[in-house]
């Protein structure tokens, strides 16, 4: 079963769909939301942000939510070089070592950089996984949201660009399925990973890119520790 943070997500999405609302168009505020869906304002403020951290809304602090820009954006200088690398074949562990390498920065960046929305959305995505742990078939992507979330509170075009053409590569899936790796996917690890995605949160509020970095090193070497494990033993 869904929780209310997923249906609440789904409800949005297809109010999107269904009205093929255009950019700048207000939704309401998180209590009007509440009450058209029949959820709380925590429910509304998880959904919006993650939401908001796949680029389809925006959280305007005071004022509401708004559908965020759809148009396509100017291709950016280094684009066709990022795509062409998109298209790299190379070895998984290769690969791993990259997400290590953009991550860890990237989360010392959000420390410094994140606004008050961006700061929310990770917060509210760390909580979405949370509250997700036994939905096997969501929490790739509740994962996923996690991290692209702060990669977006970098504000750096760049990094954004980068994780949206690498991410199929940079966090595969599945990844965190147990019925997929039942032998290291425990309730343990994921229990783990919540604690670790706190740390990084964490960091972030604080304004402490040391510390991010830290954090973010730590949760991703831990990662890539099991994935050597699965490799060994396959």
């Amino acid at each position: 079963m869904q929780t209310r943070t997923a249906q609440t997500i789904a409800a949005l999405q297809a109010h999107l769909a269904d009205n093929q609302l255009v950019e700048g168009t207000k939704l309401g505020t998180l209590k009007e939301i509440g009450e058209t869906l029949q959820v709380s304002r925590t429910v509304v403020r998880e959904a919006v942000a993650i939401l908001q951290a796949q680029g389809k809304l925006e959280m305007r602090h005071g004022v509401g939510i708004f559908v965020a820009g759809d148009q396509p954006r100017p291709e950016a200088a280094g684009t066709a070089v990022m795509r062409s690398f998109a298209g790299y074949d190379g070895a998984f562990m290769d690969f791993l070592e990259l997400r290590m390498a953009f991550e860890v920065h990237a989360a010392g960046l959000a420390a410094l950089r994140r606004s008050w929305a961006q700061e929310e959305a990770i917060w509210s995505c760390c909580h979405a996984f949370e509250t997700g742990l036994d939905e096997d078939d969501t929490l790739d992507q509740l994962d996923f949201d996690f991290h692209s979330a702060i990669a977006r509170a970098t504000n750096n075009s760049a990094f954004i660009e980068f994780f949206e053409l690498m991410s199929a590569k940079l966090l595969p899936k599945p990844a965190l399925q147990r019925r997929a790796y039942p032998s290291l996917v425990t309730s343990d690890y994921l229990q783990q990973s919540v604690a670790e995605h706190r740390q990084i949160c964490e960091a972030i509020s604080n304004a402490d890119p040391e510390a991010a970095r830290g954090a973010m090193a730590a949760h991703l070497s831990r990662s890539h520790e099991r994935y050597r494990a699965h490799g060994n033993a396959s």
